[in-house]
């Protein structure tokens, strides 16, 4: 190499790197200050010198004549080197060859500190007992194949030394039919950079060898500059063990497919995926939790995903959460979650305990967006609960606040159900509100039950139309909900997400509408919950026909029935109030009556009959029963056995009932005072209350029902009533209970009427209603005489 002119050298004297040249022979050409200065020899004893006496220590001069051979035989070589004089630094040499007709090499080098010769060694150190030491086969081999590195367990595994290979390429070590199979993925890896694992088969040592089978493992060795200086292999010898292998492949395989099958299903599912150590503690970044709640990684890590639960979920999630831990038991939850847009939705956690040597080693969890299951779970439950409610009420009022009550607040935040008035084309839109149900802390504006929606409203286009209306908030344009700032205000303060409209038909005509809103961190309402409010509404349409055909039915009925039923007659003497309450879920109409009048003589007849049902039939028979009995009784000389029989007689001789309870009596004041005279068809026992407070059950003169046998004999039964006495005559729909004897109700009876004879007797009845002791739903009579006191 010829020396540089003036300015090449002036520019590599003052690189901060060390640069010199040596000649074919060994003798430095070329030394710049940094080299001087790093090896404490200046240029005026370097030049012309041997490399090898440039402060090379004894120990290491057979080293470093390996290289320098090395390097004259046209090898790259970079590493670190110790080197004497200036304190002995350690330097790092990267040196090339020069192709020209000297054969001469130029080299870099560069100081090593102290701590940098530390790690490096230990590194060294590490990668050297690792190469040496393992019980797998690892070469390393430079661009032209040729092995550089081989540790002893290669010679173990195929045979053969290490000198053997070192510095011979792969095709000169082992020839037909390995070595090509060898080199040519050597150089599939050298061009391309990347990986390569294969399993190869057949005899080494030029087909000498025994057939064996491997697993080999390439991998590139890039240098400073990124280009692939060398490949490294490591690998196993399987020959021995080719059917276990297989079964450890075909292992690996499910365990491959079956991650693939778990990933596509978490993938499949929105699930996110999420590890924590044994104590439950979060200790890695889940991006795929923080995509669904929208965190920070510096958030999850200091917060932890508990963070995210809806704050009215999130005690119980973690105290099943630290109970599972402590039990190492799989953990199963559901709770809702905030996502990254800000609203609340359901998830599914499911973490299991990863366990190694019967210890729980850390927990591996994933959580599963559930709302669309959650929200069609509910919404079948609302469905079977609006209509189970609607059913129970038979007033369209109450049924429609019944439907309102059944869907505040698990569907919706508000729940208004409006009446609608005939639509008038063109015009606006007015009625007045029936229900509404309203799940909120913030006080709800002030507002009339009557209202008036603009034509343009969407409330009036929904009326319109007929068509169910799925409205997102703030409105989008010209649209406006709210028709006063007030309510305005309020729509903002509690950040109305969705409302939904449905229309409630009656005979293909918009009687009333449904208006669900829901706000806050409630997930607005989607397009299935369109389709579930338009079939509350047509159920509603349902329950309102039949309200308003029960409510006509009812009218109808009532008016017969008081027709039916006169008031007792006004008597000197005795006081005479009578009661009738229809049954709670009926058409208000049965088969229990009463009557009282004068017979002639003066004579006051009483008689309270059961007939069996509660329906216009029951109403009926009733009807034919009272008339005829009246007609009967007034007979004078009829006792009142005669009188039932009689009436037993004609009912089966004309077919009217065959099931039904009487009992009659007949009041007879003399000069030796009141007596009472009566006789009972099965009907429950009159009630005397005495003077003194006691009471006492009128339970003889008791016989069969009539409608059975007519021929069946009747007794009459007489009690004397004293002065201020009070006779109670009722059916048993004032004193039967589901859950008791017939006789405990009459008991309670009994003192009931006892706790209450103080009042008047027209307050006697009311309060005997008020506080009846049967709970059956039946209809009630109610038919009480007062002698004055003495």
């Amino acid at each position: 190499m010829d020396p540089p002119d003036g300015l090449l050298w002036a520019a590599l004297d003052r690189l901060p790197v060390g640069v010199f040249a040596v000649d074919p022979t060994g003798r430095i050409v070329l030394w710049n200050a940094e080299a001087a200065r790093l090896t404490g020899s200046p240029a005026a004893k370097a030049i012309g010198a041997l490399a090898l006496d440039m402060g090379i220590a004894p120990a290491d001069s057979d080293r470093a004549g390996q290289i320098l051979d090395r390097l004259l035989a046209g090898q790259a070589w970079a590493g670190e080197f110790p080197v004497q004089g200036a304190g002995g630094r350690r330097a790092y040499f990267h040196s090339v060859p020069v192709t020209d007709d000297a054969g001469q090499l130029v080299a870099v080098v560069s100081a090593f500190s102290e701590a940098d010769a530390q790690r490096r060694d230990e590194t060294f150190a590490l990668l050297e007992g690792l190469f040496e030491n393992a019980p797998l086969g690892f070469t390393y081999v430079d661009t032209d194949l040729r092995y550089q590195r081989v540790n002893t367990s290669v010679a173990e595994i195929n045979g053969g030394t290490v000198d053997e290979r070192i510095g011979r390429t792969i095709d000169d070590v082992h020839g037909e039919p390995c070595g090509p199979q060898f080199s040519a993925v050597c150089r599939e890896v050298i061009r391309t950079g990347e990986a390569r694992q294969v399993r190869i088969e057949g005899r080494l040592w030029h087909g000498t060898g025994p057939h064996q089978v491997w697993r080999m493992n390439y991998y590139p060795v890039f240098g400073d500059d990124g280009a692939v200086v060398g490949v490294g292999d490591v690998f196993i010898d399987v020959t021995d063990a080719e059917r276990a292998t297989a079964e450890l492949v075909a292992a690996a395989d499910a365990r491959d497919y079956q991650l693939t099958r778990y990933q596509s299903l978490v993938d499949a599912t929105s699930a996110a995926v999420w590890g924590r150590d044994a104590e439950g503690r979060i200790v890695e970044d889940s991006p795929s939790y923080r995509a669904i709640t929208g965190q920070d990684a510096r958030t999850y890590l200091a917060d932890g995903p508990l963070a995210a639960v809806h704050p009215a979920d999130r005690p119980q999630a973690e105290r099943t959460w630290q109970e599972a831990v402590a039990a190492g038991e799989l953990y199963e939850h559901v709770y809702r979650m905030r996502t990254a847009s800000g609203e609340y939705r359901h998830f599914r956690v499911r973490a299991v305990p990863v366990r190694r040597d019967d210890r729980v080693a850390e927990w591996i969890g994933t959580e599963t967006d559930i709302e669309a299951e959650v929200r069609a779970r509910t919404r079948l439950e609302l469905l079977s609960r609006a209509t189970a409610a609607v059913n129970r009420e038979l007033d369209t009022e109450r049924e429609l606040q019944a439907l309102a009550d059944a869907l505040v607040p698990d569907f919706a935040d508000v729940c208004t159900i409006h009446l609608i008035d005939p639509l008038v084309p063109g015009g606006p839109v007015t009625g007045r509100r029936l229900a509404q149900r309203v799940e909120s802390a913030v006080p709800l504006p002030h507002s009339d039950d009557a209202f008036r929606f603009a034509d343009d409203h969407p409330f009036a286009q929904m009326c319109r139309t007929g068509q169910p209306l799925l409205l997102r908030h703030p409105l989008q344009g010209a649209q406006r909900w709210a028709d006063t700032d007030e309510l305005a205000r309020w729509e903002a303060e509690l950040h109305w997400n969705t409302t939904l409209l449905a229309p409630i038909l009656s005979g293909g005509t918009v009687v009333a509408a449904l208006a669900f809103v829901s706000w806050g961190d409630r997930p607005g309402h989607t397009e299935e919950d369109l389709v579930f409010v338009a079939e509350l509404a047509t159920r509603a349409s349902a329950a309102v026909e039949h309200a308003q055909r029960f409510q006509e039915t009812r009218r109808a009925s009532l008016t017969l029935q008081k027709a039916m039923l006169s008031s007792p007659p006004h008597v000197p003497g005795v006081e005479i109030e009578a009661r009738y309450q229809p049954a709670l879920a009926d058409l208000e109409v049965g088969g229990d009556w009463y009557d009282a009048f004068v017979l002639p003589g003066g004579d006051i007849g009483l008689v309270v009959g059961d007939v069996v049902g509660h329906d216009l039939g029951a109403a009926a028979v009733m009807g034919q029963l009272r008339s005829m009995f009246r007609g009967v009784a007034m007979d004078k000389a009829m006792t009142p056995s005669a009188a039932i029989t009689r009436l037993d007689e004609l009912a089966v001789l004309l077919g009217i009932t065959d099931f039904t309870t009487v009992l009659y009596g007949r009041l007879h004041r003399g000069p030796g005072g009141a007596l009472f005279t009566w006789c009972s068809a099965g009907h429950v026992p009159p009630v005397l209350v005495l003077p003194d407070g006691g009471h006492r059950l009128l339970t003889e003169g008791a016989g069969l029902v009539v409608g059975v046998d007519p021929r069946t004999p009747r007794t009459d039964a007489t009690v004397r009533l004293p002065p201020g006495s009070t006779l109670l005559i009722s059916t048993d729909g004032l004193m039967e209970r589901r859950t008791a004897d017939l006789d405990d109700g009459l008991e309670l009876l009994g003192t009931l009427a006892e706790e209450l004879a103080h009042l008047p007797l027209a307050e006697f009845c009311d309060g005997l209603l008020a506080r009846a002791i049967g709970d059956t739903g039946d209809d009630v009579v109610v038919l009480a005489a007062r002698l004055p006191a003495g």
